[in-house]
């Protein structure tokens, strides 16, 4: 099934979004494909959206790892069968595959599938597939015929893709050295936040001395609480805690009951944008800096939402994350840095409110620069000339703008 929308003054373009689920549907690969084509239909870049239904491959996935199992083979890896794809594909409406294609899959629809039926294929992705089966932005765990065959699919299918593009630098450079991707097809564009600001938004002045009149707010977002670095977020909480300063922790999304009852963390549950942006866009608007420490990470789009809401950020330096914290309106650390060294860092923005003001102001700045719409942009520029001649980087900062 497909959503098709045409524009009158654009008649000739037919772009279709494709990803493994719905487009329209907020819930698929964490809102990213939902908000492209929000904006592309008010922009007209894409005409139709993908809607195949997971739901009907249910049992078909069962008889899939039933077989391995039977010819004594570990089960997982569904998604990335020949069996899936089939049926998946099969899904597409036939004069659907006759448009270009942007798909957020590194293995839906295959290229040669597309090409076949007279179309072309693009992909935008946070990640190859190369580098999530040995664990960098995802430690993703496969059988290891599963990863040889979806390996072997990846280099076949951006071999044939027109623009191959991605989120984050060190997947580009992935894509390079591993995955044999021409450097005439490469990009980077940086998506944008999952995040509306109403229009009668108007960014909140906090009030009173952060760390001694109030408590110092960490904003923590995402259901992988683990792999994005909760346990190490309240350690740093606790850590400045004991040096005198008021601190607290506020959590949205998922966090274990041992973590939601250490004092000083205030666990907000999951919130779903679709009916509570503003309650979301209000919670991170109480915050002093939003953290992701992960390990690994593709991206890290809370990253950006906090941006978005005008609140500074703080991360490793480190896969995804590099490319989400401005340094003018974050905290840049090193991976494996510890909760002391976290601390320090804080400590030091603590004692210096004219910093904390101006970090303020310039994540302010960056709000309407890390938004689908300057994405959409970007991806039009793409399109029009063969390249995007002044892309946002947050990396580099404000003053390279």
């Amino acid at each position: 099934m497909s959503v098709a929308v045409r524009n009158p003054d654009r008649a000739a373009v037919t772009r279709h979004l494709c990803a493994v689920g719905s487009v329209t549907d907020v819930s698929t690969w964490s809102g990213i494909p939902f908000h492209f084509w929000e904006e592309s239909r008010r922009t007209g870049f894409a005409t139709g959206a993908c809607e195949v239904d997971l739901g009907k491959l249910r049992l078909a996935r069962l008889v899939w790892n039933a077989g391995r199992r039977l010819r004594g083979l570990a089960t997982g890896g569904f998604q990335y069968s020949g069996w899936f794809l089939d049926k998946l594909e099969a899904q597409i409406p036939a004069d659907r595959w006759q448009d270009e294609i942007i798909t957020f899959h590194q293995h839906f629809p295959r290229t040669r599938t597309v090409v076949a039926h007279g179309g072309g294929l693009n992909h935008y992705l946070d990640a190859p597939f190369a580098a999530l089966a040995t664990g960098r932005g995802l430690d993703l765990k496969l059988p290891d015929d599963v990863v040889k065959r979806a390996l072997e699919l990846e280099r076949e299918n951006y071999a044939g893709s027109k623009r191959v593009i991605l989120m984050a630098r060190w997947a580009a450079e992935v894509m390079r050295a591993e995955c044999g991707v021409a450097e005439e097809t490469l990009h980077v564009i940086l998506p944008g936040a999952n995040l509306n600001l109403p229009e009668d938004w108007d960014f909140p002045v906090p009030e009173g001395r952060a760390g001694k009149e109030r408590p110092f707010t960490l904003g923590f977002v995402g259901k992988d609480w683990r792999r994005k670095g909760l346990p190490l977020l309240i350690e740093v909480m606790e850590n400045l805690q004991r040096r005198g300063w008021k601190t607290r922790v506020l959590v949205i999304g998922e966090a274990p009951a041992d973590l939601r009852s250490v004092p000083g963390v205030e666990f907000a549950g999951y919130l779903d944008k679709r009916t509570s942006n503003r309650e979301f866009l209000e919670r991170l608007s109480g915050c002093d800096v939003g953290c992701l420490f992960s390990e690994r990470e593709a991206l890290g789009i809370s990253t950006l939402e906090f941006l978005r809401a005008g609140i500074p950020v703080a991360g490793f330096e480190h896969e995804g994350t590099a490319d989400t914290i401005p340094p003018d309106a974050g905290f840049r650390l090193m991976r494996g840095s510890s909760a002391v060294e976290i601390a320090d860092r804080f400590e030091e923005y603590l004692q210096d409110e004219a910093r904390q003001a101006d970090c303020r102001e310039r994540s302010r700045r960056w709000s309407p620069l890390v938004t689908w719409r300057r994405c959409l942009e970007e991806f039009a520029e793409l399109w029009s000339t063969g390249r995007v001649a002044a892309p946002v980087r947050p990396w580099m900062g404000l003053d390279a703008l």
